[in-house]
C-alpha cells in the first residue's frame, strides 16, 4: 500500500483534479484519518521546532510561534476547525460533502504539504533564497490543490464555490482561533 500512497502523493502534486477522486475513494475508516492527522500535527511541530532552533524568536504570539507544543495545539485546532467549517459552509453552499470527506481532504493535503515543506526547509539550509521562492510558490499552489479537492469532495459545479468555501472557511477558522486565544488570555506581543 505504501508505494501506491507515494504515487498518489506525487499525482496530487502533478494532477490534483485526477488525484482527488482517488484520495476520496481510499476507504480508510475515520479513526485512521484522525490518527494520521494527529501524526501530521506532531510531525509538523517537530519539524517546526527543529528549524526554530536555527533562527531567532519570531511572531507576534511568541507563546505559540516560539513553542512547538503551542504550535502543535494551534495547528491541530486550526485543522479540526477547518474540517468542521468546510463541512458546514460547503453544505450551506449546496455541497454534498460531509465531515468525513473534509477530514480526508484536510488530512491528505496537510500530509503532502508537510512532506514538501520539510524538503524545502532542508533545501533552505543550503540555498535559502531559492527555498523561500519555492516555498512561496508551493503555498500558492497548495491553495489551488485545496480548491480542487474541495470542489471534488462537495461535488460543486464550479471552482468559484470551492474558492468561496476556502476563503470563508479560513476566515472562520482565523476568527475562532482569535477568540480562543483571547479567551485563553494570550495576547499579541509587539507591534501588530
Amino acid at each position: 500500500m505504501l508505494p501506491e500512497l507515494k504515487q498518489l502523493a506525487l499525482d496530487t502534486l502533478r494532477d490534483p483534479k485526477g488525484a482527488a477522486p482517488r484520495v476520496l475513494a481510499l476507504g480508510l475508516p475515520q479513526q485512521v484519518w484522525w490518527s494520521i492527522l494527529a501524526l501530521v500535527v506532531v510531525l509538523n511541530a517537530m519539524v517546526y521546532g527543529l528549524f526554530l532552533s536555527f533562527q531567532p524568536p519570531i511572531g507576534i504570539l511568541p507563546q505559540i510561534t516560539n513553542n512547538p507544543i503551542g504550535y502543535a495545539l494551534a495547528t491541530g485546532g486550526m485543522f479540526a476547525g477547518l474540517i468542521l467549517l468546510f463541512d458546514w459552509i460547503g453544505r450551506a453552499l449546496g455541497g454534498q460533502g460531509n465531515r468525513a470527506t473534509m477530514l480526508v481532504v484536510v488530512t491528505w493535503l496537510q500530509s503532502v504539504q508537510l512532506i514538501v515543506l520539510t524538503v524545502l526547509s532542508v533545501l533552505g539550509l543550503i540555498v535559502a533564497g531559492l527555498a523561500s521562492l519555492l516555498s512561496l510558490g508551493f503555498s500558492l499552489y497548495f491553495f489551488w490543490m485545496l480548491v480542487v479537492f474541495l470542489n471534488e469532495a462537495h461535488r460543486f459545479d464550479s471552482l468559484g464555490k470551492s474558492f468561496a468555501l476556502l476563503l470563508l472557511g479560513h476566515l472562520g477558522a482565523a476568527f475562532a482561533l482569535s477568540f480562543l486565544l483571547l479567551f485563553a488570555g494570550i495576547a499579541p506581543v509587539g507591534p501588530v
